[in-house]
């Protein structure tokens, strides 16, 4: 009997330790912020930066300038970024890079261009799904 309670305290012990800790919107601003230094000028420009859809508009300026200078290294990482946040965000943070930061990216992706194929092939599992979710729901 000992032994099942000693094992159930532990099982319980290492659900706590795994459990699994959600980006809220602040921690998603200050991501932003660490990850890309040069943004944190244009988020402190844009009117009300902390909320969260204004920073994800940033954020989608700030890669698509990045698109536009053919730093595809930094689009990467842009993505990266973006999925980690989709994936690990509480619901409001998947919810702005789903409708704010996607969406504004996914206008570049539907041209033919070059560039937009590249970009294309950037985009991590995670967003290539969202995207394609987008596309079909849109009917295009």
């Amino acid at each position: 009997m000992n032994a099942t309670l000693e094992f159930l305290r532990i099982k319980a012990e290492m659900m706590t330790i795994n459990q699994h800790h959600l980006i809220n919107e602040t921690e998603a601003v200050d991501l932003l912020g660490n990850e890309f230094p040069t943004i944190n000028n244009d988020l402190e420009k844009t009117a009300n930066a902390t909320n969260i859809y204004k920073a994800m508009q940033c954020f989608s300026d700030f890669t698509k300038q990045l698109i536009n200078k053919g730093n595809f290294k930094e689009v990467r990482h842009c993505f990266k970024v973006a999925e980690n946040m989709l994936e690990n965000g509480n619901s409001t943070v998947k919810n702005a890079i789903e409708n704010s930061y996607l969406y504004s990216i996914y206008t570049l992706l539907d041209l033919a261009s070059p560039v937009s194929q590249k970009v294309k092939s950037l985009l991590t599992y995670s967003l290539k799904k969202e995207y394609n979710k987008q596309v079909c729901s849109s009917g295009i």
